[in-house]
């Protein structure tokens, strides 16, 4: 049964300890609600406000408003000034006003504002703004400077967008006026987002920063992807790097879309309608590839039902919403928010019991998991008006990605060093104890496989067999300590006698077998013994034994019009080795 008191032992409290500093970090990083200057009436005083010192200034408050009609600042001069009948606050959804008069779903209206400026400032100015409904034009000071989209009284010639809009003004006089004309026929639900106000370089500044860390986020999670998509060809009986590949690359596009609305630096005219669908799309998408993730880490911890429910889920208003328009398919949003929540909090306790019961790298998963909750709860209280901060989410997932990337990594690692270590231990199967060289069985190996190589390529090599002279001797009068170290000294002696391509081996306790690659003439192979003899002379001239180590040998050739199998050469070596002994015999005796 899981026990949470197990969380609490050493291991596991430094790691909650140390996500709830990090929870703690990020929703310290906001700026207090009293320090943040709000719109009253239609009016911002900035006249004590300084950009250098004070940041950027959020247009939010009361802002002058107009439904069902579509104002120029001309319309706002001293021959036709217009009183403000009603007043809407910004950010907001386009439902109602501050006196909760309805505003329709699908309409147009203006808004203005008087901004009273810093007659210490320098006059040049900038304005950055989410999206204002679908589309939107901008005056300042009476200039027409942003158009997005097209803002119209009917449905058949407005067309949406979501593009961002960045505007500069020169405002040398003590007030500032801003008149917004707003349009939305193609958004389900309307909103008017965060505009910022600041000098022109901390305008340009803020753009360039949250440009960049899209980039940074979009470039970091494509290259997340496919190291992790090589990492499952590699290896493809592990699924975890295909999921987590596939996530990574979805969350990249869906980060090129909708949080600096990168995409419309590429592809300025994309489509209101194939731009909602991609960005639905990309949410519905990548949950269930994280979750089947999830589900490779913590088979035990998780239900393979609720993996089934979750992806026929996610196919089913996928489907929805390929098919349908945004006003039948946003329906499901609200629907899939809560099913997402439902799915973090059953992944959550699963890590939580995976780490109670100290599986490997649960605690990983669980800290960057963490992080990442902490980030969106960050920006969700951000949203809702009770933090005023920057967005932290992108980090959070930076820091979750590089968390579950440094896990796969971790247990690929592990994975190769144990290919290694087998490797290891299987190479030690055909190395000789006592030398070092190849043992009886790693020649057959090798040996028949240069064998093979040959027969298919016509390859050609010459095979000697040797036996070690007067061992038995040597055991006898010096012991067998002294034997096994003539042995260690030959094989040395033929392993410098040939080249680092050929294959010196051990087949027993004095025999040695030697194979000398591309060398098949009767000359070459004379030539080759009469080297090894005269490295044993040298040997013995310069070791001070009381011995002297030397070798016997016969030797067998093989090249494209020997018929011959391999058992047949080494028997044929072995013959003339036979001879060899027989020959050194008789020499002795003599």
């Amino acid at each position: 049964m899981f026990n949470i008191n197990n969380l609490f032992k050493k291991r596991h409290a430094l790691i909650i300890i140390f996500s709830l500093f990090t929870i703690i970090l990020l929703c310290s990083c906001s700026t207090k609600k009293d320090n943040v200057l709000t719109a009253k009436h239609g009016k911002l005083d900035l006249s004590s406000w300084n950009f250098e010192k004070d940041g950027l200034v959020k247009l939010d408050g009361q802002w002058e408003i107009y439904p069902g009609e579509l104002l120029e600042p001309k319309d706002f001069n001293s021959n036709n000034l217009r009183q403000a009948v009603d007043y809407f606050k910004v950010p907001n959804s386009f439902i109602a006003t501050d006196s909760n008069k309805k505003l329709p779903k699908y309409g147009y209206a203006t808004m203005r504002i008087l901004v009273n400026m810093n007659p210490k400032d320098n006059g040049y100015y900038g304005i950055k703004t989410k999206y204002l409904l679908s589309a939107s034009k901008i005056w300042i000071n009476g200039q027409l400077v942003s158009s997005v989209g097209n803002v119209s009284t009917d449905s058949a010639s407005a067309a949406g967008s979501y593009e961002h809009q960045l505007v500069f003004f020169n405002s040398h006089n003590s007030q500032a006026e801003i008149v917004i004309q707003m349009s939305n026929y193609n958004n389900v639900t309307g909103k008017v987002q965060d505009m910022f106000l600041g000098n022109s370089m901390q305008i340009k500044r803020s753009y360039i920063v949250n440009a960049a860390t899209d980039i940074f986020t979009i470039g970091c999670l494509f290259i997340i992807g496919i190291y992790h998509f090589a990492l499952h060809f590699k290896r493809k009986q592990y699924k975890e790097p295909l999921y987590f590949g596939i996530f990574s690359i979805i969350i990249a596009l869906r980060t090129f879309l909708v949080s600096q609305r990168v995409v419309y630096e590429f592809f300025p005219n994309i489509p209101f309608s194939l731009f909602n669908k991609i960005a639905y799309l990309s949410a519905y998408a990548a949950l269930p590839f994280i979750f089947m993730y999830f589900k490779e880490l913590f088979k035990k911890e998780i239900s393979d039902k609720v993996v089934t429910g979750i992806n026929i889920a996610s196919l089913v208003i996928s489907l929805i919403t390929v098919l349908t328009n945004i006003e039948f398919y946003d329906r499901f949003l609200i629907c899939f928010e809560i099913w997402t929540v439902g799915v973090c909090i059953y992944v959550l306790y699963a890590a939580i019991k995976a780490a109670a019961d100290k599986n490997k790298g649960s605690i990983i998963v669980l800290f960057g998991f963490i992080i990442f909750i902490a980030s969106v709860a960050h920006d969700m209280l951000v949203q809702a008006g009770t933090l005023f901060a920057s967005s932290l989410a992108p980090y959070g997932f930076l820091i979750f990605t590089y968390s579950q990337a440094y896990l796969l990594a971790s247990r690929f690692s592990d994975a190769f060093i144990k290919i290694e270590k087998l490797v290891d231990e299987n190479k030690a199967m055909y190395i000789d104890e006592l030398t070092g060289i190849l043992n009886r069985k790693g020649f057959y190996h090798s040996g028949g496989n240069l064998y093979n190589a040959a027969v298919i390529t016509g390859g050609k090599f010459t095979l000697f067999y040797g036996d070690l002279n007067k061992l038995k001797s040597i055991n006898d009068s010096f012991g067998h300590k002294e034997g096994d170290e003539a042995i260690k000294a030959a094989a040395k002696l033929l392993k410098y006698s040939l080249g680092k391509d050929d294959i010196v081996a051990r087949i027993s306790g004095d025999e040695f077998i030697v194979i000398a690659v591309n060398k098949a003439s009767e000359a070459e192979a004379k030539n080759i013994i009469k080297l090894i003899y005269n490295n044993f002379y040298q040997y013995n001239l310069a070791s001070n034994k009381p011995y002297k180590l030397s070798i016997s040998m016969g030797y067998s050739i093989y090249e494209p019009s020997v018929d011959a199998t391999f058992e047949e050469l080494i028997h044929e070596a072995d013959l003339m080795l036979y001879e060899s002994k027989n020959k050194y015999s008789q020499d002795i005796l003599l």
